[in-house]
């Protein structure tokens, strides 16, 4: 009968993934399972290799080896336990378009925002281990027809690419969803995924809500001086001649817009 499993190691990157992808420890203990199941010497680090081949049982190639660099992974041959969570749970939770933004970050390895046609034609060949099918041909050649004559290509015209020929970067979903079924499953994932965009999405309403609510008080605020300020101004013309309130507020607001931009040309000046 064999020994039982010591409970996973929690680390910072343990608790972070954790924490970011609301990862429950019952999910963390099922990947330490598996996890130990491939870390064949028990040595608490998982071989790459490893992991494509019997984790997530998929090809090496250029586009897997780059994942690591999102998580700044410390080792080219092997994985802790923390970094194996944190890359499974930060592909798994990915939407269609973070995944793009991935492929264009590997791709743009010195942050212009730009990919070379070059590089990105030979990449693509490479994925698809230089056995491209017409569709791909197709959308390779469709790269010619969009590009600027600067023979180096933006998001949104890989975008583009996408949105027309799909296949093309047929490789790059294939990854996430191995990662996906060969982890806690494609079911479970899902569920999860859309628990957290209904979650990112209250988040938002609630910030949108918050600074309508700022902006509405801000204005009531401003109203309020307007009023204090038409009173000062106006005297008893204020309450026996309501008509002359518009026009002076309008006189006081052409006053104060003045008063700000001469503030600002004064800061300026000062600097």
């Amino acid at each position: 009968m064999g020994s039982a499993l010591a409970p996973p190691p929690i680390d910072y990157r343990i608790e972070r993934t954790m924490k970011k992808f609301n990862l429950p420890m019952k999910k963390i203990e099922v990947l330490w399972h598996l996890f130990c199941k491939h870390d064949r010497e028990g040595s608490g680090y998982l071989a790459m290799d490893d992991f494509f081949d019997k984790v997530i049982k998929y090809k090496r190639s250029g586009l897997t080896d780059q994942m690591f660099k999102l998580i700044e992974s410390t080792s080219d041959s092997s994985l802790s336990f923390g970094e194996f969570v944190e890359t499974i749970a930060t592909f798994c939770c990915f939407e269609k378009k973070e995944l793009l933004r991935y492929f264009f970050y590997i791709l743009d390895s010195r942050r212009t925002g730009m990919i070379e046609k070059t590089e990105l034609k030979h990449f693509i060949h490479g994925m698809w281990h230089h056995e491209v099918s017409s569709n791909v041909a197709d959308g390779l050649a469709y790269l010619d027809s969009i590009d600027d004559g600067d023979g180096a290509f933006n998001f949104g015209q890989i975008e583009s690419m996408q949105l027309h020929y799909p296949l093309v970067l047929y490789p790059l979903y294939r990854l996430q969803v191995h990662i996906i079924v060969n982890s806690l499953g494609e079911g479970w994932w899902e569920a999860h995924k859309a628990t957290l965009i209904d979650a990112r999405t209250l988040f938002r309403d609630r910030e949108v809500a918050e600074l309508l609510r700022k902006e509405k008080a801000a204005a009531k605020e401003k109203e309020l001086v307007n009023d204090d300020m038409l009173k000062q101004r106006m005297g008893i013309k204020y309450y026996v001649m309501p008509w002359l309130r518009a026009k002076e507020k309008a006189r006081i607001l052409k006053i104060a817009a003045i008063e700000a931009e001469l503030d600002k040309n004064m800061q300026s000046v000062r600097k």
